[in-house]
């Protein structure tokens, strides 16, 4: 059985289209199609199946009625797979493609489980948290998280000790533009583009993209592929968190080898 789904409006350059998947019940999928049409879509990418295995979302009930397919709900792991490619397709139209769409549902499920946790109800972005890796990569960050009622929630882990007291200073002084420069990796939960926030939320998954970055005396870049499995272990140390409970341990595997990230909080700030 090939399920088959919608992406869209994605907004492009001059116009906006959208995207066609063919996904199995495990979330392998095929080449997406690209059209604005729904019948030319779902015909394209349906493409040498037979019609007895094809199944659409109801999204696409029209068009499935239209051509003798079924239409049933997919599975949740098809649906991850969308909410998976939405992700990595929001990465490169926001410039942080090559990370690939294995992390992008890395990003996605630590994403999640950060966002339902909302540690940045007990600690704001002036309170630093002391966050150790060792294995293949050995570092030592100093943490921190940020988000509110305006959104953008997310984390930051900046290279130097002391660099939230610099960031704070800066940003005081008026020259936040230069917090930038600061050697740091983080993550924002962002609410752009829409269509990958609408595949994130029918996953049952944040409905936010998780954007990693990373900033440095060359401007914002992206994130190394280690850089990015730091950045979604402590996304999940730091989920694991509260008041009572202010150190984590969270592992993830790079390679042949295990990582380990620590993460100690300080004192919460709780928030009336």
């Amino acid at each position: 059985m090939f399920h088959v789904l919608k992406l869209g409006p994605v907004q492009l350059t001059q116009d906006s289209t959208n995207v066609y998947l063919r996904v199995t019940p495990t979330g392998e999928f095929s080449p997406p199609v690209f059209d604005r049409d729904d019948l030319t879509g779902v015909q394209a990418v349906i493409q040498g199946v037979e019609p007895g295995n094809v199944s659409c979302e109801p999204d696409l009930a029209a068009v499935a009625q239209s051509l003798g397919l079924r239409v049933e709900p997919p599975p949740q792991e098809v649906l991850s797979a969308r909410a998976a490619i939405a992700t990595f397709m929001a990465w490169e139209q926001r410039g942080v493609a090559g990370l690939g769409a294995d992390k992008a549902l890395l990003f996605v499920q630590a994403g999640t489980e950060f966002w339902e946790a909302r540690p940045w109800t007990h600690w704001d972005d002036s309170q630093p948290f002391h966050v150790t890796v060792t294995g293949p990569l050995s570092r030592t960050y100093e943490g921190s998280i940020f988000g509110g009622e305006n959104g953008g929630e997310g984390i930051a882990l900046y290279e130097q000790t002391g660099a939230l007291k610099v960031l704070m200073d800066l940003q005081g002084s008026g020259h936040g533009d230069a917090a930038t420069q600061l050697p740091a990796i983080g993550l924002t939960l962002d609410t752009r583009p829409s269509y990958a926030v609408a595949a994130l939320a029918a996953a049952g998954r944040a409905p936010r993209l998780p954007l990693p970055l990373k900033t440095g005396p060359g401007g914002l870049s992206m994130p190394s592929p280690i850089e990015a499995l730091v950045l979604v272990a402590t996304l999940r140390g730091m989920a694991r968190l509260d008041p009572n409970q202010r150190e984590a341990l969270s592992t993830i595997v790079s390679g042949t080898e295990q990582m380990v990230i620590r993460v100690v909080a300080p004192q919460p700030r709780m928030r009336n």
